[in-house]
């Protein structure tokens, strides 16, 4: 048992650090950037990410025992703000083949602080709590940003803009094409967002690697998408592309040999009348080693319905096939669960969670999350 908790949190480490809700930018017709103090989403909110929640993610009947609640005040003065996320789970799975897990989890406590040296220049750092045996990776840069069409680049710690950044914290292509939770890579990015349109590249240290990149290749990563929304953003369509390149060195019994993993995603967001989101992404690997090359596919879904202000009825389902070219080797899970919003700053998910492996007995999952941000 011991092990097996070490070994969830290790996988749900506190992956959500710098993780959106991209079914708010689908409701909405915005950027997720319109939300988040990083160009890309996620992570720390920003005044207008603030005043979106406090005016959609809250119970009707419940605000009438605020009202005389001061207002929170993210920002310390004109230059220095600051944000944080507390993420509590309760985790339990039936698998016939292992003891039932039963256990709480503390998986993220961040502190966000942005500050702005001028209109120009800012910092960005996000340290945050750490979970024993599991260190954690946390987004920290240097930006350049409020130029012509949005454009921005940065240097630092980030995770690399590729796909849905989706709130799924251990969707099956988060953990293995960017490598969740360690998906935070050293490098640089740069991006630009004219109007409906918005495209990013990045060069990063490879995947897998810690502190120090020993492998003199590199990771490449780009993403672009456009949004058309109707008159009145009654309905909201994104449409997106990202591309990854990452050769690698490794150990074979004659010496050094180079290999390259290539990733290819299509992803959609789909938002109806403000009250439904579709999201979906496909994504196409290729892995090839000693000549010989691996073909994945994974695929998410997700729909959302806003029944009103505060309370959501979630559905997902998401597969992979590690290599497409052989049988038996599907994976698929399907998840069917609530979210309350009963005031700003805190949030309840329950989700029920049904794995339906090629090679392994089907199993069940229960995941019940508390969210306290500010």
């Amino acid at each position: 048992m011991k092990k097996t908790i070490y070994t969830l949190i290790l996988v749900l480490a506190p992956l959500l650090t710098v993780f959106s809700y991209p079914r708010f930018a689908a409701y909405t017709g915005d950027k997720c950037s319109d939300c988040h103090v990083t160009p890309t989403g996620a992570g720390m909110r920003n005044t207008y990410g603030n005043n979106f929640a406090k005016q959609n993610l809250q119970m009707d009947f419940l605000k009438k025992y605020i009202k005389k609640t001061p207002e929170l005040n993210t920002q310390l003065n004109k230059n220095i703000s600051v944000g944080g996320d507390v993420r509590v789970m309760h985790i339990g799975n039936e698998n016939p083949l292992s003891p039932t897990l039963n256990s709480f989890l503390t998986m993220e406590g961040d502190l966000y602080v942005n500050a702005k040296v001028n209109d120009f220049i800012s910092v960005y750092v996000a340290p945050g709590y750490q979970i024993p045996s599991a260190p954690a990776m946390y987004e920290v840069f240097g930006m350049v940003s409020n130029l012509p069409a949005d454009m921005f680049f940065r240097a630092g710690r980030m995770t690399p803009n590729f796909g849905i950044k989706i709130a799924e914290h251990n969707a099956y292509q988060r953990i293995d094409f960017l490598n969740a939770p360690y998906s935070m890579l050293d490098g640089v990015e740069a991006g630009i967002s004219p109007g409906i349109f918005t495209l990013s590249a990045g060069l990063y240290n490879g995947l897998g690697t810690q502190f120090l990149s020993g492998d003199s290749k590199r990771l490449f990563v780009s993403s672009a998408d456009v949004t058309l929304s109707s008159k009145e953003k009654n309905l909201n369509v994104n449409l997106g592309l990202s591309f990854y390149n990452n050769p690698y060195n490794f150990s074979t019994e004659e010496g050094t040999s180079v290999a390259n993993r290539k990733a290819y995603a299509g992803f959609a967001k789909i938002g109806i009348m403000k009250h439904v989101a579709l999201l979906g992404e496909v994504d196409f690997m290729e892995d090839t080693r000693a000549n010989v090359m691996r073909r994945g596919l994974y695929g998410y879904g997700e729909l959302n319905v806003r029944v009103t202000n505060g309370v959501e009825i979630r559905g997902q389902y998401e597969f992979k096939k590690p290599d497409r070219d052989l049988t038996d080797n599907r994976i698929s899970r399907a998840s069917f669960g609530a979210a309350l919003f009963p005031l700003q700053g805190f949030e309840t998910e329950a989700m029920i969670r049904f794995v339906t492996n090629d090679a392994l007995p089907n199993t069940k999952e229960f995941n019940l999350g508390f969210h306290f941000y500010f």
